[in-house]
């Protein structure tokens, strides 16, 4: 069976290329270009999984792009359907089995786009391929997460992984404001499969069978990406950071036993 695990969080941000994190507290790693959509990428390397920081290059292109049926769910039609306005814009999840998962979609009568084999260019000119499934559904009010499937073995993304890694950084929870949270809530679990650990009258956390990274679905006036929270194994105290539309919450965590 198909297992899922978080694998990345999209922010949208203009000029990418003059951007730093302030005090560049989390350094950023050149990415690629994503010639259908034209856009472009740099990372930032945390434990086992990163932010995709997107910037677009060529407007009118991804605005003709995201007309088409697959367009108009991809990980940068939130970028135009949002008026360019900065911030998160997407969360995918890796999954082992992009064809398993999108046929336990297809057995729950739940509609989805893919697979889409995608590529980016590095400035190497090395190609990075993956797959990518899409949930289309027409009703949601936070844009559903999306699926991965990378053309590589989990062993050569670790060794991908860990030549950038900033091991001191652990995303412990996304934080999801939804103007119907019971709805997004009945929608993940159906979808992602995902259990609930903790209910109360402000807040749903979730989370996937294989992964312990929280989902929190909380209410909201407005339906989004709100915040991702983030364990820094070096702080003494937590510490916020609202940047280029979106907002970073680090809490003080604790190292391991060895």
């Amino acid at each position: 069976m198909a297992t899922l695990n978080f694998d990345h969080l999209i922010h949208y941000v203009d000029h990418l290329n003059q951007f730093h994190y302030p005090g560049q507290l989390l350094k950023l790693e050149p990415g690629g270009k994503h010639h259908r959509y034209g856009t472009f990428n740099r990372l930032t390397y945390l434990n086992d999984n990163y932010i995709e920081l997107l910037d677009v290059e060529q407007p009118d292109k991804l605005a003709k792009e995201v007309k088409s049926e697959e367009g108009r769910v991809s990980f940068a039609a939130k970028i135009i359907q949002d008026y360019f306005a900065e911030g998160f814009k997407g969360i995918c999840l890796r999954t082992t089995s992009i064809e398993e998962t999108a046929q336990r979609l297809c057995d729950k009568n739940v509609d989805t786009i893919g697979p889409i084999r995608m590529h980016r260019e590095n400035k190497k000119g090395e190609q990075i391929d993956w797959q990518l499934l899409y949930i289309a559904d027409p009703d949601y009010l936070v844009k559903p997460p999306f699926f991965i499937q990378w053309n590589e073995t989990e062993t050569e993304r670790k060794e991908r992984f860990a030549r950038h890694q900033q091991s001191q950084f652990v995303i412990e929870k996304l934080v999801i404001a939804s103007e119907k949270r019971a709805v997004t809530v009945k929608k993940w679990q159906l979808w992602y499969d995902m259990d609930i650990i903790a209910d109360n009258d402000k807040y749903t956390d979730l989370v996937l069978k294989d992964d312990d990274i929280i989902f929190r679905i909380q209410d909201g006036k407005k339906s989004e990406y709100a915040s991702i929270v983030i364990q820094d194994y070096e702080a003494t105290s937590p510490y916020n950071m609202t940047i280029r539309g979106a907002t970073y919450r680090f809490i003080n965590g604790m190292l391991p036993k060895s």
